[in-house]
């Protein structure tokens, strides 16, 4: 019997719930016009839109993120592209230079092919060999072009680069005047002091043992003084090439001779492009087995 009495009461719950809200609808129907059914209405949808909005706006905050996260990792490429594109004009720009200073150093070297006595044989510089104790090119010029051992080198502008020391069949090394053992007798163009010029690695050139009595004003230039007392017997360099200027002037009272640093016109260390002369015999002759 329990059973039966609790299915019936259920039944009978069910009905009045059915009734109650039948009878709420219909009062919602007849009474739409009604300030309360009004204010009941409102209260609800109040409630509703309470519910609503935060829900809305945690779908709009995600999407805004999205579309941020989408902007930002476009702004990413687009700064990748922006610097490879950078790097890739700079090495441009870099190479361009690089031509362009070459192009100039061949310009001058063929300006002063055309206009040298001389004859020479264009070289290129292959390899540097430096160090503090020397200053020594290898290069593309050997005993195939017509160099040999003891010509001198020139650069742009008739500037005294170096000697040739060592020559295979295609290739030459070259002391560059700024190596320590290099050694040449100079003079101040423009008052005529003589002096013995010594490279010295990085350093400025050094100009030495001028009597004191000479001037070497600072800015002068100084160049080879190529003493010639005939065609057999002359200095190893030929006269007038070009070699620096004074930057500074050292003497003591009670010494009778001078120094000065010079600094060299023709950065030999960093040009690429040189004529060697091959047609230029200096320094005291051979003497003969002949008696």
């Amino acid at each position: 019997m329990l059973p039966r009495d609790r299915a019936q009461r259920t039944s009978a719950k069910g009905l009045r719930t059915f009734l109650v809200l039948a009878l709420i609808s219909l009062v919602l129907i007849l009474g739409a016009n009604l300030a309360p059914v009004v204010a009941l209405r409102a209260l609800l949808g109040s409630v509703a839109r309470s519910a609503s909005e935060p829900v809305a706006g945690v779908g709009q905050g995600v999407a805004g993120m999205a579309a941020g996260f989408s902007d930002a990792q476009r702004l990413v490429e687009d700064l990748a592209t922006a610097a490879a594109d950078r790097d890739r004009y700079a090495a441009e720009a870099a190479r361009v230079a690089s031509l362009e200073r070459e192009v100039a150093e061949l310009q001058a070297v063929l300006d002063l092919r055309a206009s040298t006595a001389f004859d020479t044989v264009a070289v290129q510089v292959l390899a540097r060999d430096f160090s503090l104790a020397r200053r020594v090119v290898v290069i593309d010029g050997g005993a195939a072009a017509g160099v040999g051992v003891g010509d001198v080198v020139i650069g742009a502008g008739g500037t005294l680069v170096g000697r040739v020391i060592t020559v295979s069949q295609n290739s030459a090394e070259v002391r560059l005047i700024t190596d320590p053992e290099f050694t040449v007798t100079a003079e101040v163009a423009s008052t005529g002091a003589i002096g013995i010029l010594h490279g010295r690695g990085a350093s400025a050139l050094v100009l030495q043992d001028v009597a004191a009595g000479w001037d070497v004003p600072i800015g002068a230039e100084v160049t080879t003084s190529g003493i010639e007392l005939s065609a057999s017997i002359r200095s190893i360099f030929p006269r007038g090439l070009s070699i620096g200027r004074v930057i500074a002037v050292t003497s003591l009272d009670s010494s009778v001779l001078q120094t000065a640093d010079i600094q060299p016109i023709l950065n030999t260390e960093t040009a690429r492009v040189f004529l060697v002369i091959v047609n230029y015999d200096g320094g005291l002759p051979i003497p003969s087995a002949a008696p």
